[in-house]
């Protein structure tokens, strides 16, 4: 009984402290169920060794959007989406201990951070009933037919790979919505490819782990006829 107090009371006192910090939408703990130090986050946080909390978290709160949790600084490694909701136990997804990098992946209308209900990167069945095409992000795989390793490009774009660990490593991608410009060289110079909205399973001849920089270019594609995606 008093510990079930002590774990709601560490939850009141977690959302309050966020509630506090309007921005702040996750926050990290040293300790199952919400115990220990904690840390608040309303950005991204590329290496969490810079805070002192690296590979502490063992407990955390998502208020709001979606968050990508990853074991390596720069967002590199294994990762995972969470939505909002309190996670009392990273240990079943294999995570305690081990977050080095975390991201707010962005808000849509309702709240889903853009991706369909029951999906995540990763996961081959992306149907789901709610927010298909209602984010910004493509997303990069290791290997192909959308498995292995994910890494997400937001509509800001990455002009560099080579600082997240996923330089010359993707093997397929999935577009969310939108049209993206991939490229064989940093800063979108090279070979340059032009994606569509939906999923690339391979990719075109010559350009299998060659991306290094990646941009949206337009929300909509800009002329009437359905666009040509062939090299």
């Amino acid at each position: 009984m008093i510990a079930t107090i002590r774990t709601r009371l560490a939850i009141g006192l977690a959302m309050l402290a966020i509630a506090g910090a309007a921005s702040a939408q996750i926050m990290l703990f040293e300790q199952d169920n919400f115990g220990g130090r904690s840390f608040a986050a309303s950005n991204s946080v590329a290496n969490l060794n810079d805070t002192g909390f690296n590979d502490r978290a063992s407990s955390m709160i998502v208020r709001g959007g979606r968050w990508q949790i990853c074991v390596d600084a720069y967002f590199g490694g294994r990762c995972e989406t969470l939505g909002p909701g309190e996670y009392t136990s990273l240990r079943s997804m294999g995570f305690n201990n081990k977050v080095s990098s975390v991201r707010e992946l962005g808000w849509t209308p309702d709240g889903s951070g853009g991706w369909g209900q029951g999906n995540r990167p990763g996961d081959n069945n992306w149907g789901g009933s709610g927010g298909w095409g209602s984010g910004s992000r493509a997303i990069l795989y290791e290997d192909i037919g959308l498995k292995g390793r994910t890494f997400a490009v937001d509509a800001s774009g990455v002009p560099n790979l080579r600082r997240t660990g996923f330089n010359n490593a993707a093997s397929s991608l999935r577009i969310e919505s939108g049209y993206w410009l991939f490229c064989s060289e940093a800063d979108y110079q090279g070979e340059c490819r032009t994606f569509g909205p939906g999923d690339h399973k391979s990719m075109p001849s010559g350009f299998n782990d060659r991306i290094s920089s990646g941009r949206r270019l337009s929300s909509n594609y800009p002329y009437r006829n359905d666009p040509n995606w062939g090299p």
